[in-house]
């Protein structure tokens, strides 16, 4: 299977022998690749001088576009990597290096079918953006319109497309030859890179994206989404309305333009929060870059090739997990995290449930304002990926997106702790999840369960018998959080009897109307 992308796995594997990184290099099988299945000892400067992350993140870059984004994507996968490595990861940038203008031109002419300077009344030579996507140039349309013209470079979806295939390979590969490979779905993980990636390359996909958000926040003046020219959007190529501002990169032009830096970080991240805790999609990329303030303060938010879904069930899980961490209450974080496929065959819930009492019996009961990311946090989080927690993909990307918030935040204001701001949309989210309306809605996907278990029934209590004619059934007996469970049935139980009598109520009212339209 190695044969079709030989020269490329050639390459790989030299960069990481530059790198040292021959332990990488074993795990994942590359040995083939080099001259008799020897791992030469590579540059000995670089292990001296730089750390093994250090080396890891250097050899990503040197790889290029795909690499580089799965470097970025796992950055914030905690449960993956171990902190130093998510820290350096978080580091990686995508390369800067500009294509010469008149390669992007043709790019250009030959995906709108007309020259540049038949399109555009100007057109920047000089690029305001590089990626290892694309390369973005500022340029003028003949009504007078400022417009950003965004256009893929050459050969990027192939690469990324073979670079993909590779990963593929490999996570099958080190499955088998990992020993540690068993607690994670790498299989999984490269396919959720990969629907990432691929969408940020298809330009009509990310100016649909824009569309929405600017949909999204149409009742909100102090957020500015560009508007789409689609006359001149293909997909390798997206021209939209240019946005004005200073970057919230730029912490010394936002200081002399008199803007208080805590309050921009504050509206800042609170774009995220409302699109994670209130939309259906997610602007995935809270990079700085991706933000300006405009003279009059207003947002105006870029780049929406990276997108992330998230829904009320998903939503739900992740506020019963975090409310569990701060309330120390160990079954509720327990069960969220059973809810949300995070705890695999593997993994004890037994002895997962006596690790997180130990670890959060070591801090006191927090307030969303007093959490911080901290030692025993960290120590959290080891705990969990001792105990195979897996996070599902549809989750990893939406806490790799917080994550990235928080940090655009402290790069505003180093004082800046989101948790404050979760506190309101998490109390929202419990208190919808145990409402009337929402336990109705849930009634019939419940009632189908029932019928579903009770059709089982009789065989599991048949098997159950056998059991104990065996003499080999064993009872365990563990009532902690038992009063938790009690207190939400209670409150399940009240909520369905107000639910029935209302039903009962509206039936009636419709009966009456009926009859009474009859008599008459």
């Amino acid at each position: 299977m190695y044969r079709r992308h030989f020269t490329r796995y050639r390459n790989i594997t030299t960069v990481l022998v530059k790198y040292r990184l021959g332990e990488m290099i074993r795990t994942l099988g590359l040995e083939r690749f080099l001259p008799f299945r020897w791992v030469p000892p590579g540059n000995p400067w670089r292990k001296q001088i730089y750390t093994k992350p250090q080396r890891m993140r250097m050899a990503l870059e040197e790889l290029g576009t795909t690499f580089v984004k799965v470097g970025q994507i796992i950055s914030t996968r905690t449960d993956l990597l171990p902190p130093d490595f998510a820290l350096e990861l978080a580091k990686l940038q995508d390369s800067l290096r500009p294509l010469p203008v008149d390669v992007m031109k043709k790019v250009i002419s030959d995906e709108l079918g007309r020259g540049v300077e038949e399109v555009f009344a100007s057109f920047d030579p000089n690029p305001i953006g590089v990626a290892s996507i694309g390369q973005a140039h500022a340029a003028t349309l003949h009504d007078g319109t400022e417009v950003v013209v965004k256009a893929r470079k050459p050969g990027v979806v192939e690469q990324v497309e073979e670079d993909l295939e590779i990963l593929h390979q490999l996570a099958e590969a080190s499955a088998h030859r990992w020993e540690g490979a068993q607690q994670y779905d790498l299989v999984g993980i490269v396919e959720e890179i990969a629907e990432t990636l691929m969408g940020e390359m298809d330009y009509i996909k990310e100016g649909h994206s824009a569309e929405h958000f600017a949909g999204f926040f149409h009742e909100d003046p102090s957020v500015h989404i560009p508007k789409i020219i689609w006359e001149f959007t293909k997909p390798r190529v997206l021209t939209l309305e240019r946005i004005r501002g200073i970057s919230v990169l730029d912490v010394e032009s936002l200081d002399k333009g008199g803007f208080d830096r805590k309050e921009v970080a504050k509206r800042c991240v609170n774009l995220w929060l409302k699109m994670v805790f209130e939309g259906e999609v997610f602007h995935a990329d809270p990079h700085p870059g991706n933000l300006f303030v405009e003279d009059g303060g207003r947002l105006g938010l870029i780049d929406f090739g990276m997108i992330g879904m998230v829904d009320n069930e998903v939503r739900e899980h992740l506020a019963s997990a975090l409310k569990g961490i701060l309330e120390r209450d160990v079954d509720l974080l327990v069960d969220s995290l059973m809810d949300l496929g995070a705890v695999r065959p593997e993994g004890s819930r037994d002895n997962l449930r006596k690790d997180l009492k130990h670890v959060m019996g070591h801090y006191p009961k927090l307030s969303m304002a007093e959490m911080r990311v901290g030692s025993n946090l960290g120590e959290l989080i080891t705990v969990l990926r001792r105990n195979y927690i897996q996070l599902p993909s549809n989750s990893f990307l939406l806490l790799k997106t917080m994550a990235m918030a928080q940090s655009l935040g402290k790069g505003l204001d180093s004082d800046f702790d989101i948790f404050p701001m979760l506190e309101p949309h998490v109390k929202r989210v419990m208190k919808g999840r145990y409402s009337t309306s929402a336990i109705i809605r849930r009634l019939p996907s419940a009632a189908a369960n029932m019928a579903i278990s009770s059709m089982e029934l009789p065989q599991r209590v048949s098997r159950l018998l056998r059991t104990v004619e065996r003499g080999e059934l064993k009872i365990r007996a563990d009532a902690s959080g038992l009063e938790r469970h009690l207190e939400h049935l209670e409150r399940i139980v009240n909520r369905i009897v107000i639910g029935l009598i209302l039903a009962a109520i509206i039936i009636g009212l419709a009966v009456f109307l009926l009859a009474y339209r009859v008599g008459r």
